[in-house]
């Protein structure tokens, strides 16, 4: 096995700060080293010159660095995390939404670094039960991420219990509507109907023109994403966000984040101990 010198390391995970915004020590800090050199083993490279060189290769579109991303950022996350801000969409800004703009124009929302898709599919388990509460009602729900084997599993659509926790139980009661089907190993297969709400796509947030797919935006959830970035890049991603949201939309951000520093411009929701960030209305 290669061990790689801390210049080596640091020069990779400069390459990765610079192309996705991730600062890679909070996001990991196991077996860097073993995944770097199996990374290189699949590419068939010996030397680290060439190694870099490859990762470098592309535009705006790096697939073989993208592709190292994915072997160092796979992520897990679990169904209605922050539940609060589920209930205060249930209760609120849903039925605000569909009130004062009716059939006209479909409900947008974004998960931004959505990473294996429980988010995403949270989301649309709410809006499917908004939408059989109110026909007519429309949902444009789209979700991406850096990690394209992320991706990949959100969209097979399979979850542990250890995703599923007991949070998908108490929403299934309060909303009548079941995820999907279990097995008997407590795996859940989520249902057509919940799956076929959510657009799956990769999305780079350190790319920012490309980023205005978000444009029009009803609600942007971008939960627990901020904190592996710096400070600077924090404060235009949520500039950004703001820009894109229409008046009276709604950022929600992770249960340990907050607005950066001097971003102003927003309204702070609580609600049931849980924060939502609203842009004015006018």
């Amino acid at each position: 096995m290669i061990f790689l010198e801390k210049r080596q390391l640091d020069k990779i995970e400069g390459m990765i700060r610079d192309y996705s915004g991730i600062i890679l020590e909070r996001v990991t800090s196991k077996d860097i080293s073993s995944k770097i050199h199996e990374h290189m083993q699949r590419l068939n490279l010996v030397k680290f010159d060439d190694y870099l060189t490859v990762l470098d290769s592309g535009l705006d579109d790096k697939p073989v660095l993208a592709d190292l991303i994915s072997e160092l950022t796979i992520s897990e996350s679990f169904f209605f995390r922050n539940p609060g801000q589920f209930r205060f969409l249930i209760e609120k800004q849903l039925p605000e939404i569909f009130s004062a703009r009716g059939k006209k124009h479909p409900i947008r929302i974004w998960s931004a670094g959505c990473a294996r898709g429980e988010e995403a599919y949270s989301i649309a388990m709410v809006a499917r039960k908004f939408q059989i509460l109110n026909p007519g009602c429309e949902f444009h729900i789209y979700a991406g991420d850096i990690n394209r084997k992320n991706l990949s599993f959100a969209k097979d659509g399979i979850y542990n219990s250890r995703a599923l926790r007991n949070r998908v139980e108490t929403f299934e009661n309060l909303l009548g509507l079941p995820l999907g089907k279990r097995d008997k190993e407590g795996f859940c297969r989520v249902s057509d109907e919940i799956k076929n709400l959510v657009q799956f796509r990769v999305l780079n947030l350190k790319q920012i023109p490309s980023l205005k797919c978000m444009a029009g935006s009803d609600i942007i959830f971008c939960r627990n994403v901020l904190i592996y970035f710096s400070e600077e890049f924090r404060r235009i991603l949520v500039e950004e966000f703001a820009r894109f949201l229409v008046p009276g939309g709604l950022l929600c951000l992770g249960e340990s984040e907050c607005l950066p520093k001097d971003v102003t411009g927003f309204e702070i929701i609580n609600h049931e101990n849980s924060y939502c960030y609203r842009k004015p209305s006018f």
